[in-house]
Parts: structure tokens; C-alpha cells; sequence
């Protein structure tokens, strides 16, 4: 067996070797093409059966131990509410007049349904409210038996317009290729879709603005919209996981499978990269080219996004004897980014859940697997790919890996030009540079399990990466946020303890999607006024995530919370906003107020 030098470079450069011997680059490809032949919606049949898949590819892993879990999209956990299971097995939308043409099918693509839409076969004019998401955009419309055709959210837009009469929807999105159909969803718990009615399907942007263009010259179009779906009420949510290693302390590196078929980057991509990292590993330890991980065990984890990784998380951190020390979330990697416009983001923990040795090695293998060349003068290596490190940021997994204080890192490129479209296919999907980014997390995960590095070295590398990494991510900011934040830091963090009224977090776990907190508005006049005040970015993470993660973190009063939005980026949110933010999370019961 080859032995493994512990130290610097030997150890880096023997470890990557390794694990890009055998991890092949056509497997992966095998993997991505055939995961993303499962319509993997979240509640369908095809997205168990995908599940199944990966688990028995794992199977035939000898070193590996591999467990399922099962759980029910019919259970409310956390602050998810239950969903309900769905199944499409056809849709098409087709314009009738002026002229007939096939706008989108299930045939071209499967998005040309949203996704939890119930079956309806119906006709009529087409009606364009613009956004849709607020109630004067329906002014002075008539939407009663008509079809409706809006860009803006599709659960509110939902919503909105069957309750004023409309008998189908046709969305689109206006900030996305012409040509993509959007990958759309409303995600209706049961009670919901008991009453839905109205099918709701997607159209390209170019269809849409044909059909803006014969309203604007007073042609009244005529639409068919037609699906066939099944609800189901017995929907499983499955999480696959495979460990080795040994010990009660567990790093995982995880991705989500879910989503439609024949979309690869958003996220066959990380879940193929991961089964194929566990594949690599597997034949490096079966033929002695590395050893058992002894310190700690290495557990690979795929799950719905969300709804998966939220109850599988209830379940692990409830043995009081296992420790989930660190996290790193694949989501939407090996992207060609010439071709996505795309970056290699790393998006970080926020500052007050501390990770940062774990996340110094990984970040420094990263940078040694995506440096392929090296300077003019050949004096030190070259970053070959765009790649930016950035503050904590939502939208996936690690947001629930980081509810539980679990420390967690995001792998993921953004932005994406076909994010969320039919056109985010396999020749948008980079195999080499997934591979580079599979070996450069597992090369780092298997350092940190085996305890390869000394207590100094890894003291020396985070302090480097750490003064960085501050450094860097101020740089970004104003010059006059640079006072503000220079004022906050030279009072010694006494502006942490200076208000006597605070608010704590109180509401379950889980992350607030824009559904659920719809969902929580008492009425229509609560509902546009919360959508007003979220409008302007970025008060919609600031509130459905930041916020409530802060608040789990610990109780904090309102100028607090500021100097935290503040330090971590450079935002200064005026305590007007922040008030009212704080005032619809207590009106939802998910904080309240304390005195000190």
C-alpha cells in the first residue's frame, strides 16, 4: 500500500491522485444521463424510483454502508407544510386563435406543466395581468372564466386569480432565455389541491410575447390548455445515505436529486458527482490505495431538497451519541461555463456559526484541484475557472444543515442562464470540471476524517484563510459601509448587548419558502402588503432566511440584528423595515418578544 505522507503538498498531491484515478469521468456521465430520465418531482412516483436507483448503486459498493429513510409528504415537519404527491402523465398548451400551434407539450419537454397542477382541459381568451402577484394588477380586468397569462409567482398568481374566476393559467418567465420553457411549481398542500381546479401550464418567453403582441393590437387570443395528472396521497420522501469511516463524529457532503426530467445542472449534477465520488473511493480502499477513515466517518447523503434533508435531520441529530461536525452542500456543479455564464460560488456559513477550519482545507483543496496552470513566470498556480467565495446565501440544503449549528459550505455556480428551464440539458454539463470539484471535497473530507493534518498546520491554514476571506468579502462593500463597519468593530462588539428588548426565534426548523409564509397572511390587503415590503431585494432572504437563522442563533434586539445584517453584508436596513419584518414573524408566531 502506498503510504501516505502527512504534512503539505505530498499528502495533497497523493490524496487527489488517487481518488482522479478512479473516478471516472464516463461514469459520470452514465450517472447524469440516466438520473435525469426520472421526472423527479417532489411527491411523484418518479422521484422514488430515482431514489431506488441511487441506492442500488450504491449497493454494489463493498466498503460502503448504506442505509434508507423513509419519511411522508403528507407529515408537516418543522414549519414545511404537507405536500401533495403528483404524477403528470400529459399536458400540452396549444393557441387556437388566430391561428393554431402547439405552444408547449409534455412531449418536448416535461416542465410544460407546473408542477402540482391539477388536470383540467379547458379553452378560452387569454388575459395578461402582467406580474399577477398583486391584487390592483387585476384592476379594471375581467378574469372570470378566462385564461390568465402572468410572469410573476406562480402560487400567488394561483392565488389571486381563481379566486376572482380564472379557469387556467399560462405563465412564463420575463428575466430567462426566449426560447426556455420555466420549470414552475405550487407546491399545494392537500387541502389545496382538494379545491384546485384551474390547470396551470409554462410557455417560453418568445410564445408569451406573441401572444402580449395580439392583445396590444386588440386580437383577442384563444388558448387550450390541457393536462392529465394524478394526485397521490401516500407520496414517500426517500433519502439515501452511505458511510464509511469509523467513530460517533460524521462529515457529510450531500445533494439533492429532485427535479424535472432532463434538467441535469440543478441537480443531477452534484447527485451524480457524489454517487461517483463514493464509487472512487470505494475501489481506492478495496485495492488498499487508501485506509478506513479512523477519526471520523465520511456519510454521503441525497435527498429531496428540503423536504427530505429536514426530516432525515430531525431523525440524526436526535441520537444524542452522533455528531454531525461539518457539511458540504453539491448544488449545481459542473457547469460549462462558457456556455452558463456561470461562476463557481463557494457560499459560506454566516459568521456567527464558526466552521472555519474544516472550511479552510476544503477550500484550499478546491483551489488545488481548479488551479491547472500556472503563472507567466511559472511562480505559483492560476485559477482556471471563475470562482469567487462568498457570504452565507439561501436557496438549498444548507440552510437546514445550518438550522441544526451545523457548519455547511455550498459547492454551486451561478449564475445560470437556463436555471430552471428545459433547456438546462447534459450539453450544458462540464464532466471534467465536476470531476475536479467531486476529488477536490472528497480529497478534503478524507484529510479531516483521517486526521492527516497536525493541530499547527491546520491552525496556520484557517488564520491564513480566515484573515482572507474577511478581508476579501469587506472589499466588496461601499466605501461609506466600510466606516460604518470599522465604527461597529472598534466598539468592541458592545453594540451586541446594548437593547433591552429582543426577539427569539420560536417556530419550528425548517426554511420559510414564499409559499409558506403566503399561506401564514390572514387575508388578501395582509398578503400585498407583506409582497410590498419583500419586493426589494434582498428583504426576501433577510426575512425568510437570515433572520430566523440569526434569531435560532440567539436572541438579539433591533439595532443588533442590523450591525449582524451590517457585518456579514454591508446591507444597512433601515430599523423602519426591519421593525416590520419583525412584526409579521411574531403575527406568524414563528418569534417573539423578550424582555432582558
Amino acid at each position: 500500500m502506498n503510504k501516505l505522507i502527512y504534512g503539505d503538498t505530498p499528502l495533497i498531491k497523493n490524496i487527489l491522485s488517487t481518488l482522479n484515478e478512479f473516478f471516472s469521468e464516463q461514469e459520470l456521465i452514465e450517472l447524469v444521463s440516466t438520473i435525469s430520465k426520472f421526472h423527479r418531482i417532489q411527491g411523484s412516483r418518479e422521484l422514488e424510483k430515482a431514489a431506488e436507483y441511487i441506492k442500488d448503486e450504491l449497493k454494489t459498493l463493498k466498503e460502503f454502508n448504506v442505509n434508507m429513510y423513509t419519511y411522508e409528504y403528507s407529515t408537516q415537519y418543522g414549519v414545511h407544510p404537507p405536500v401533495i404527491g403528483w404524477n403528470l402523465n400529459e399536458c400540452f398548451v396549444e393557441l387556437l386563435k388566430p391561428n393554431k400551434k402547439i405552444l408547449s407539450s409534455h412531449l418536448y419537454s416535461k416542465v410544460c406543466a407546473v408542477v402540482h397542477s391539477p388536470s383540467g382541459d379547458v379553452e378560452g381568451e387569454v388575459v395578461y395581468i402582467g406580474e399577477g402577484t398583486r391584487v390592483l394588477y387585476y384592476k379594471d380586468k375581467d378574469v372570470n372564466d378566462k385564461i390568465v397569462l402572468a410572469y410573476g409567482n406562480p402560487y400567488i398568481v394561483y392565488k389571486i386569480a381563481t379566486q376572482l374566476g380564472a379557469k387556467g393559467l399560462l405563465f412564463f418567465k420575463s428575466n430567462i432565455h426566449e426560447d426556455a420553457i420555466p420549470y414552475l411549481s405550487l407546491f399545494l398542500t392537500p387541502e389545496e389541491a382538494a379545491i384546485a381546479k384551474a390547470p396551470a401550464v409554462a410557455i417560453s418567453r418568445r410564445h408569451a410575447y406573441n401572444i402580449i403582441t395580439l392583445i396590444e393590437r386588440g386580437i383577442k387570443p384563444y388558448v387550450r390548455i390541457f393536462v392529465d395528472a394524478e394526485y397521490l396521497g401516500d407520496a414517500k420522501i426517500k433519502v439515501v445515505e452511505a458511510a464509511i469511516g469509523e467513530g460517533e463524529s460524521e462529515l457529510h457532503v450531500y445533494a439533492h436529486y429532485c427535479h424535472p426530467a432532463g434538467t441535469v445542472n440543478d441537480n443531477v449534477s452534484g447527485s451524480a458527482t457524489i454517487l461517483e465520488l463514493a464509487k472512487a473511493f470505494d475501489r481506492a480502499l478495496y485495492r488498499n490505495r487508501m485506509d478506513i477513515p479512523k477519526l471520523m466517518k465520511i456519510v454521503f447523503v441525497w435527498f429531496p431538497e428540503y423536504y427530505g434533508s429536514l426530516p432525515y435531520l430531525l431523525d440524526k441529530t436526535s441520537c444524542q451519541t452522533l455528531k454531525i461536525v461539518y457539511s458540504v452542500n453539491l448544488d449545481m456543479i459542473g457547469e460549462k461555463q462558457e456556455l452558463t455564464k456561470s461562476t463557481i460560488n463557494i457560499v459560506r456559513p454566516p459568521n456567527f456559526i464558526n466552521g472555519i477550519e474544516y472550511e479552510s482545507i476544503i477550500v484550499k483543496y478546491l483551489i488545488e484541484t481548479l488551479s491547472i496552470n500556472r503563472s507567466f513566470s511559472n511562480t505559483i498556480q492560476i485559477m482556471s475557472y471563475r470562482f469567487d467565495i462568498n457570504p452565507y446565501d439561501g436557496g438549498s440544503d444548507h440552510d437546514i444543515y445550518l438550522q441544526f449549528s451545523i457548519p455547511s459550505i455550498m459547492v454551486n455556480q451561478w449564475p445560470d442562464t437556463y436555471y430552471h428551464t428545459n433547456l438546462d440539458s447534459i450539453d450544458k454539463f462540464d464532466p471534467i470540471l465536476a470531476k475536479r470539484i467531486g476529488i477536490g471535497i472528497g480529497s478534503a473530507l478524507y484529510v479531516i476524517s483521517s486526521n492527516a493534518l497536525d493541530r499547527k498546520t491546520i491552525k496556520i491554514l484557517s488564520n491564513v484563510y480566515k484573515e482572507y476571506v474577511s478581508g476579501y468579502t469587506k472589499i466588496k462593500f461601499g466605501i461609506e459601509v466600510l466606516k460604518n463597519i470599522k465604527n461597529i468593530e472598534n466598539s468592541n462588539n458592545n453594540y451586541l448587548q446594548n437593547s433591552s428588548v429582543k426577539f427569539r426565534y420560536i417556530g419550528g426548523k425548517g426554511v420559510l419558502m414564499f409559499r409558506t409564509i403566503l399561506r401564514l397572511c390572514k387575508s388578501i390587503e395582509s398578503l400585498d402588503n407583506l409582497i410590498e415590503l419583500l419586493e426589494k431585494q434582498p428583504n426576501q432572504f433577510l426575512f425568510s432566511h437570515y433572520i430566523p437563522l440569526l434569531l435560532m442563533y440567539k436572541p438579539l434586539g433591533i439595532d443588533e440584528i442590523r450591525s449582524y445584517i451590517m457585518l456579514e453584508y454591508g446591507i444597512d436596513l433601515d430599523s423602519n423595515t426591519l421593525n416590520k419584518m419583525i412584526d409579521y414573524l411574531k403575527q406568524f408566531r414563528l418569534v417573539e418578544e423578550i424582555t432582558s
